[in-house]
């Protein structure tokens, strides 16, 4: 894995959101480079490729996430953290270990039941 000292300045001098993004940014950089040479106009559209292609991906997962169905939550600090809740279960988090990182990290104290109902309702969450 490349050091962080040189992901985020990259992260931010490029606009991209996501580390993967970034390190998917270099592995498809090298692949171009590999296969079209490296001049500057080879390098320039190839740049210009990846990183339209890396803004789309990103632009698309927010509107994903942006489609958060809130009707009937009454909990206040489970609108606050629906976005999050949702991206943990996507990560392949359970709803109890979700519950102790809110916890943890925000304060936020907010039932597993009521996490499993917000993802239940969003159609996320698969039942076995």
């Amino acid at each position: 894995m490349l050091p962080q000292t040189q992901i985020k300045p990259l992260m931010k001098n490029l606009g991209i959101k996501e580390e993967k993004n970034a390190v998917l940014f270099l592995a498809r950089l090298k692949g171009w480079i590999e296969k079209n040479g490296n001049t500057t106009i080879s390098l320039a559209k190839g740049i210009n490729k990846i990183l339209d292609d890396i803004h789309q991906k990103e632009i698309q997962k927010a509107q994903e996430l942006k489609k958060i169905n809130l009707k009937g939550v009454k909990n206040p600090t489970l609108k606050k953290y629906a976005k999050e809740i949702i991206e943990l279960h996507n990560q392949g988090w359970g709803v109890r270990r979700i519950e102790k990182w809110l916890l943890e990290a925000h304060k936020a104290k907010i039932s597993y039941s009521s996490i499993y109902r917000l993802l239940k309702q969003q159609n996320e969450l698969i039942e076995a």
